[in-house]
């Protein structure tokens, strides 16, 4: 399934927040946009969402911890990015160290998986070890039809007397050498599609 990627602006109507407070995010490395091909941001909301809700989790976390620390009562401090107060956001168990770290790294691979679903069912990506045996097969056949060139050349070139005679049955024996590793490749592998202009 194709990721729905958002602009800045649309993804802030998902939040229901000002188009500011997610540049700032950005900023900040809380959540994560990419570059699209036409130069604007654009962002996966499920990934960024996560990043949104853990990053949020630990500042009020914080927020909540300093007011208790600084009077002692907490009262009216801590609010987070989303407007919910310190008091009420997630229990410390949650927000312990090393949790934001992880959630950040959570969301990251899952982008990094989708970013490679989409390329691999676009046709953009292949497996290495494919690649590297289809590399191998295709020189293979090169070299065999390489060192077919001499048994083939030799019994044309005999009673040959000007090296110009003998140059010219040598190279059109490896031409034809090329030109049926080219057509043997054609047939095996498909032409890269060209997009219509």
């Amino acid at each position: 399934m194709a990721v729905q990627l958002m602009t800045v602006a649309a993804y802030a109507r998902h939040r229901g927040c000002d188009e500011k407070a997610v540049r700032k995010a950005i900023a900040e490395n809380r959540i994560t946009a990419m570059s699209s091909a036409d130069g604007k941001r654009r962002i996966d909301p499920a990934v960024a969402d996560i990043q949104w809700a853990q990053n949020t989790r630990a500042r009020a976390d914080s927020g909540r911890t300093g007011a208790a620390n600084g009077s002692g009562e907490g009262v009216g401090t801590g609010a987070g990015p989303d407007g919910a107060a310190g008091a009420d956001s997630v229990p410390a168990a949650q927000a312990a160290p090393g949790y934001s770290e992880f959630r950040a790294l959570e969301a990251q691979e899952d982008l990094r998986t989708k970013r490679r679903n989409n390329l691999q069912a676009e046709g953009q990506l292949t497996e290495v070890v494919k690649a590297r045996q289809a590399v191998f097969d295709a020189y293979r056949v090169l070299r065999d039809k390489c060192f077919n060139v001499g048994p083939r050349a030799a019994p044309r070139c005999i009673g040959l007397g000007d090296s110009r005679d003998i140059e010219h049955v040598i190279t059109e024996e490896i031409r034809q050498a090329f030109a049926g590793w080219e057509e043997q490749m054609n047939r095996k592998l498909p032409a890269p599609e060209v997009d219509a202009q």
